[in-house]
């Protein structure tokens, strides 16, 4: 009797762990990182470009205890979490923390970071200091504060350009406004950032398929 009541004393213990190690990891913090499966007009030339359904990236800010996603979406602003998530495919999301980004000692330099991107979208996705999108805000300000980088610097040329709703993208923004596409400009996807090592998942919510 004396060693059952020893067993279920452990795996009580066992099971208060394993929930609070479940709740210290769901617990958010400023400077996470949220993805999700845009909807939007672009978000077809995009997924057919980086070869992901994650398409959209933001950064978690707090405010009078609320939780807000500092996203490019022209200007930058600042948008409830849950209308972030709202606004995402079936709701879907990840959220990873970002190993050298440390919110007791740099959120004043992200919320400084942030607001020095405030600028125009950035419709042509140049990494320039004019208009910022999505995945540039958060490489830019993470660069800043933290001085390492999130997510892999590419060039256009290293992303699938001939798929039909990136030719169409790229003929309405830039072949009909008489621009040329730089095979060599540089460009961060979102997809390049969730790929990278030094973040870590934190929550998330899929879909269950049937």
């Amino acid at each position: 009797m004396k060693n059952i009541k020893q067993t279920i004393k452990i795996a009580v213990a066992l099971f208060a762990l394993t929930i609070s190690t479940k709740a210290a990891a769901q617990a958010l913090q400023v400077g996470d990182i949220i993805f999700h499966k845009s909807q939007s007009q672009q978000a077809a030339a995009i997924t057919e470009a980086s070869g992901s359904l994650w398409t959209h990236v933001g950064i978690l800010v707090a405010n009078a205890g609320k939780w807000y996603v500092a996203e490019a979406i022209g200007p930058v602003k600042a948008t409830p979490l849950q209308d972030f998530i709202n606004r995402g495919k079936n709701k879907e999301y990840k959220i990873y923390r970002f190993k050298y980004f440390n919110p007791k000692t740099m959120t004043t330099a992200l919320h400084n970071a942030i607001k020095r991107q405030n600028k125009p979208y950035d419709i042509y996705f140049e990494m320039s200091d004019e208009r910022t999108y999505c995945s540039e805000l958060v490489y830019k300000a993470m660069l800043e504060v933290t001085g390492k980088e999130v997510g892999t610097v590419q060039q256009f040329k290293d992303l699938r350009l001939d798929g039909p709703y990136v030719k169409a993208l790229i003929k309405k923004r830039l072949t009909d406004t008489g621009r040329e596409l730089d095979p060599e400009e540089e460009i961060i996807t979102p997809v390049s950032q969730m790929r990278e090592t030094d973040l870590t998942l934190v929550k998330q919510y899929i879909k269950a398929r049937k």
